[in-house]
C-alpha cells in the first residue's frame, strides 16, 4: 500500500511541479501551438505510465527467479533428506 502511495504521490507532483517541463520538451518535438498545449499533459501521463509498466515488470520478473531459485532450493534439500533416511 505505501508503494501505490508513493507512486500517486509521485506522480502527482510529475505531474503538476513537473508540467511546464513536459510541456517545454513535448513543444519542442511535436510543435503546435497554443491549440496544442492541452494535448501535452496527456503525453506526458502516457511517458509515466510506460515508465510504470516497465519498472512494474521488472519487479515482477525478480520476483519469479527468486521464487523459482527458491523452489529449486527446496528440492534439492528434499531429495538430500530422503536419501538420508
Amino acid at each position: 500500500m505505501k508503494a501505490v502511495i508513493g507512486v500517486v504521490i509521485f506522480f502527482l507532483l510529475a505531474m503538476t511541479a513537473g508540467g511546464g517541463l513536459f510541456a517545454m520538451f513535448f513543444t519542442s518535438i511535436v510543435g503546435g501551438g497554443v491549440a496544442e498545449s492541452y494535448l501535452y499533459p496527456i503525453y506526458g501521463g502516457i511517458v509515466l505510465l510506460a515508465g510504470l509498466i516497465v519498472i512494474c515488470t521488472v519487479i515482477v520478473l525478480d520476483e519469479i527467479k527468486q521464487l523459482k531459485e527458491t523452489l529449486s532450493e527446496n528440492e534439492k534439500e528434499a531429495e538430500n533428506s530422503q536419501k538420508i533416511i
